[in-house]
């Protein structure tokens, strides 16, 4: 069609299918962050109150750090900001796998902040070089399938997660337990969270891997380019 909704030729940009493929991974990652309130509420016993300021420690990093990997991105690029910012975000969820029914609440702070830090540092150049590898007339698009990936990313995470959250509760419980895995004993429920957050871990490294691959081949695309330049 000669005006597609979305032009496939968008596509043909390395760089912005990367991106696009390793936001989707930590934002399927992020959908995580709906089993905290249950190990907060239910294994370590804090009210409502006390669990909504614990959860603010991972939006008040990605606050203070979007704007300064914006800022950097700008002088050192998107890429190194990027890989950077999805190596703090596998290490927060590899400590986040070690919350246990013992941690205190600055315990689970200083674990759970990495990932606030680690997704500041990569979604600001990440969303920047997306916007970037299009053209002008496409800005709307790109912008419209960057706002898919973290809906769908979050709604796919929920559901895999979750799921995956449920079946490593009842392995702990021993079987299944009457009233599902919200009604599981707090180490059960301790043990989901452990293993989800290795399955997160795990899809950000997968993340990590593919930027670091795109990243080695933007080098040898420069570096060539320049060679070519130099015998000109």
């Amino acid at each position: 069609h000669p005006q597609p909704i979305i032009d496939p030729g968008m596509f043909r940009s390395a760089l912005f299918r990367t991106n696009l493929i390793t936001g989707f991974l930590v934002f399927i990652a992020l959908g995580s962050g709906v089993l905290i309130p249950f190990y907060l509420e239910r294994t370590l016993g804090y009210s409502v109150q006390q669990v909504g300021f614990l959860l603010a420690v991972v939006p008040i990093a990605l606050g203070i750090t979007a704007p300064i990997s914006g800022a950097l991105s700008d002088r050192l690029g998107s890429r190194p900001i990027s890989v950077a910012g999805l190596a703090v975000t596998v290490l927060g969820f590899l400590t986040l796998s070690t919350l246990t029914t013992e941690t205190s609440a600055a315990g689970f702070a200083l674990r759970y902040l990495p990932v606030g830090i680690g997704v500041g540092l990569f979604q600001s150049p990440n969303n920047s070089a997306i916007m970037g590898s299009v053209e002008r007339k496409r800005l709307g698009v790109a912008s419209s399938l960057l706002a898919i990936t973290r809906s769908l990313g979050q709604t796919v995470g929920l559901a895999v997660l979750g799921a995956v959250w449920a079946s490593a509760v009842f392995q702990a419980a021993g079987g299944d337990v009457a009233g599902g895995a919200e009604a599981a004993p707090p180490a059960a429920q301790a043990a989901g969270l452990q293993v989800a957050s290795l399955v997160a871990a795990g899809l950000v490294a997968t993340a990590l891997v593919i930027a670091l691959f795109a990243w080695r081949n933007e080098q040898r695309v420069r570096t060539a380019g320049r060679l070519a330049e130099s015998e000109e």
